[in-house]
């Protein structure tokens, strides 16, 4: 099992090196490349997330990363930011066309569709979102 707390600048150029973490912890355990894109994927999508929508937090994010043979979580921490639960948003409509779909939404759409959960908390002006992939060992 490995278990780290990382801080990332709020920065989209910080999404290599969060990448970079990530595949480190991932060969530590022997992670399928299926299941690495994955949460490379909702990764990708809760960071960029983060940084789009929240500029005028603390300039860096915290993220955990706890992976073991069955279960792997990401969490990460978003100081001093306004709440917005993710869990509460719609779900995006995919089979409308494009022209008629409202914006926001497709990065949440893909992340669910991905993990196995997200969840949401928000405590004295930390949000923390957690991402959880069942690995099925």
């Amino acid at each position: 099992m490995i278990s780290k707390t990382f801080q990332l600048r709020r920065r989209l150029a910080a999404v290599p090196e969060m990448h970079q973490i990530l595949r480190h912890c991932y060969e530590a355990i022997s992670l399928d490349e299926a299941a690495a894109f994955c949460l490379d994927l909702a990764a990708e999508e809760v960071f960029t997330n983060m940084v789009r929508h929240n500029p005028s937090a603390l300039d860096s994010l915290t993220m955990e990363v706890s992976i073991s043979q069955e279960t792997a979580r990401l969490c990460w921490v978003d100081h001093e930011v306004p709440p917005f639960d993710p869990e509460a948003q719609p779900p995006v409509d995919v089979t409308l066309p494009v022209t008629e779909r409202r914006p926001g939404g497709l990065g949440l759409h893909l992340t669910r569709s991905v993990v196995d959960s997200l969840t949401y908390a928000y405590e004295r002006g930390d949000m923390r979102v957690e991402v959880v992939k069942k690995l099925g060992a």
